[in-house]
């Protein structure tokens, strides 16, 4: 990065093409991101019985994470690799070197902070709404039910006249 003085103030001096540094900051965020969401989804998926995930589980994950040493590592680095991914994203659009690298990667960790807090609530929110529905068994006025069978598979019993 080329600095030139202009009027006693440092500014970058402008990039050819936008979009390789466009991309190359999309690709790192998605990076820094995606790290922070496997180890959350791994801890979630190790934490939950019969594969329902609720928005209990998803606190208790996050906080499981923020008071493990390794968990929190993974989220500060993955936060670091965020907004390093926004200051490269940035660059073909800002000037002076302060704002692409105390503004940028500010506004970057609090808008994944934001996202984050976004996540977690559009969690809850399905959760009451899969609550609000129902048992989740699907429903259905029929007296026939499935039945575990001792062979390993499933068979259709009706309660009714007691038939297999």
């Amino acid at each position: 990065m080329s600095i030139e003085l202009v009027k006693d103030h440092r500014l970058l001096a402008p990039l050819r093409s936008r979009w390789p540094c466009v991309m190359w900051g999309l690709m790192v965020q998605a990076l820094g991101v995606g790290s922070v969401a496997v180890v959350m989804w791994r801890n979630i998926r190790d934490q939950s019985l019969g594969g329902n995930i609720t928005a209990e589980m998803l606190r208790f994950a996050w906080h499981s994470e923020l008071h493990n040493r390794a968990g929190l590592i993974v989220l500060c680095v993955g936060a670091v690799i965020y907004a390093v991914g926004s200051v490269v994203m940035a660059r073909p659009y800002v000037s002076r070197p302060a704002t692409l690298f105390i503004a940028v990667p500010s506004a970057a960790v609090v808008g994944m902070l934001l996202l984050g807090v976004l996540a977690l609530a559009l969690a809850a929110v399905f959760n009451a709404i899969a609550n609000s529905v129902g048992d989740g068994s699907g429903g259905g006025g029929s007296s026939a039910s499935w039945r575990k069978s001792g062979r390993g598979g499933r068979q259709r019993s009706n309660r009714r006249e007691g038939r297999q």
